[in-house]
């Protein structure tokens, strides 16, 4: 399952942002299920990152998003974005980042 973040830094968060994104990485590898995770910044436009992960399933993402670097993942981008989106497999529209709170609260 793959899932791509689009998120822009508020102004003057650039860095604060890209530090606690970066710091995250080695975390959000070795959470069971995470086969890979990449983050990049948008080449045309500077405050923006992508933020790319694949997992085994659906299951492994929900299950990261509710630890507690899910946690700091979500709070993160909800402290110093100034908007981001996301996609989940490479076929499905963009979607608001209340998919993944979405995902966060549901618990099988």
């Amino acid at each position: 399952m793959k899932l791509t973040m689009e998120i822009k830094a508020k102004e003057s968060k650039f860095q604060e942002l890209y530090q606690t994104l970066y710091a995250l990485l080695p975390t959000i590898r070795k959470h069971k299920g995470c086969r890979d995770c990449h983050i990049y910044t948008d080449t045309e436009n500077e405050d923006v990152f992508f933020l790319y992960l694949s997992w085994d399933n659906q299951s492994s993402l929900e299950h990261y998003l509710r630890s507690n670097s899910g946690s700091a993942l979500m709070g993160a981008i909800e402290v110093l974005s100034e908007k981001s989106r996301v996609k989940i497999g490479c076929e499905e529209p963009w979607q608001g980042i209340e998919i993944l709170h979405k995902m966060r609260m549901e618990i099988y």
